[in-house]
């Protein structure tokens, strides 16, 4: 995993230097300016919790650890303007293992059923715990308050 965010922050810092030198705020307007067309690319890793957890961790795997952070962080605070783009999942999450720096520069979140704490975590509000009721399987609310239902498609049943 380190290996590819190391990859991913250099292209972060190919990208950010040929819009500067091109005058673009962001990558639309530069593909836009220079017909170029560089793609967005998008880091995703379920379950960053057990990623990032530090539990029983060595010495060198902690550094190692520190390092996949630092990286998460630069790509969540600059990747989105230079086209790269972070999914970050995980079932239960806790305060403590996703550092604000990383969960403050994400800019969309989706919470299912939660109890007020998770939600909180989350969303930074109770909505999740409020909104969707205990029996509302596959229900989800976004951060912006929109509710929105997933369903479950059994290939066998087609």
């Amino acid at each position: 995993m380190l290996y590819t965010l190391n990859q991913l922050a250099a292209v972060l810092k190919y990208r950010k230097k040929r819009l500067a030198e091109t005058g673009c705020p962001n990558l639309d307007a530069y593909n836009e300016a220079t017909g170029e067309g560089l793609p967005r690319l998008v880091f995703a890793c379920d379950e960053v919790a057990e990623v990032l957890d530090r539990t029983g961790k060595g010495k060198e795997d902690k550094e190692r650890l520190g390092q996949i952070e630092n990286r998460l962080s630069t790509l969540a605070r600059l990747g989105r303007a230079f086209g790269i783009h972070l999914i970050l999942s995980t079932q239960r999450p806790d305060a403590a293992i996703l550092p604000g720096q990383i969960k403050n520069n994400l800019d969309f979140r989706v919470c299912g059923r939660a109890d007020n704490v998770l939600s909180q975590i989350i969303l930074d509000n109770a909505s999740a715990a409020e909104q969707i009721p205990k029996d509302a399987r596959g229900r989800f609310i976004t951060g912006d308050g929109t509710v929105f239902q997933g369903y479950l498609f059994d290939e066998g049943q087609l």
